[in-house]
């Protein structure tokens, strides 16, 4: 991992082939005093699918909160929510397994979940399908929260369409990508959301600059060497970060929450994205 001054570059663009990159920005004292509980993570994307009028805009992700039975399961989410209202990101992405196992987690979760202070867009994850799927939407609508059921939203940010793109679940076979990006207009920018990561893997092709994920919890329980070898017998390519994916960078969370009450090396996490502009590879400067 390569240290420039007060970064990390995660991934370095390739300025040559057209590639994206993505460098992770160490928080000052605000983010530090903000970050005791969940850990904010913030980045800069450097993508040629960046409209130009979108270099600045910043977007934050949070994904897997788990939220139970007992208001103690919702602690976690409720200061996301806090330091998000105080970073003011443009827009708020959510990614699914909103809840456990319990359907008295979906007041909790409506409750918890109030209050953004921006647009929010969020899509299902194999937990909310196992538990209701459809009871789940209607304590995030409670909320505010604008649902993607393989669909899109097109909002106006800076004078030039910004496309949110929301797959569902792959897990539990209720992602449709091609639905999904049927209908998105030309021009401006792509931001796709998907619990599962592995559907970056088609759709590099449809123009996306971002692709954010979670389900994976970072491992959870992350031993070196060995947890990331069994995610890969699972059929899982990506267990947490950035990985550059077919144009698009791809992010994947660790999210807030957890299935089983223990965390080893997979710390709970809020993530927020500057998106910067940069030209197309054959754009010639003058």
């Amino acid at each position: 991992m390569k240290r420039v001054s007060s970064r990390r570059v995660h991934i370095e663009e390739d300025h040559s082939r057209g590639e994206p990159g993505a460098i992770e920005h160490r928080g000052g004292v605000l983010e530090a005093l903000l970050a005791r509980s969940p850990t904010v993570r913030r980045f800069e994307v450097v993508s040629s699918r960046v409209d130009a009028a979108h270099d600045g805009i910043t977007i934050a992700h949070v994904t897997d909160l788990h939220v139970g039975k007992g208001e103690r399961t919702t602690r976690r989410v409720r200061k996301a929510v806090e330091i998000l209202n105080r970073l003011k990101p443009d827009l708020v992405c959510l990614t699914g397994d909103y809840v456990r196992y319990s359907h008295r987690a979906l007041p909790l979760l409506a409750e918890a979940l109030r209050g953004f202070c921006c647009p929010v867009f969020a899509t299902r994850g194999n937990h909310d399908h196992w538990l209701d799927a459809e009871g789940v939407v209607a304590a995030l609508h409670l909320a505010g929260i604008d649902v993607l059921t393989n669909e899109h939203r097109t909002i106006d940010l800076r004078g030039s369409p910004f496309h949110v793109i929301g797959i569902d679940d792959r897990l539990t076979r209720h992602d449709d990508p091609e639905l999904a990006f049927s209908r998105v207009p030309d021009g401006g920018t792509r931001l796709v959301l998907s619990h599962i990561a592995e559907v970056a893997d088609e759709i590099g092709s449809r123009g996306g600059a971002l692709v954010l994920s979670g389900h994976t919890h970072g491992g959870q329980v992350n031993v070196p060497g060995i947890t990331s070898r069994i995610f890969r017998n699972m059929g899982r390519h990506y267990m947490s970060g950035f990985y550059r994916v077919g144009g698009q960078v791809l992010y994947v969370n660790k999210g807030l929450g957890h299935s089983v009450p223990i965390r080893i090396a997979a710390p709970t996490e809020v993530a927020v994205f500057v998106l910067r502009a940069a030209p197309p590879v054959n754009a010639i400067a003058v």
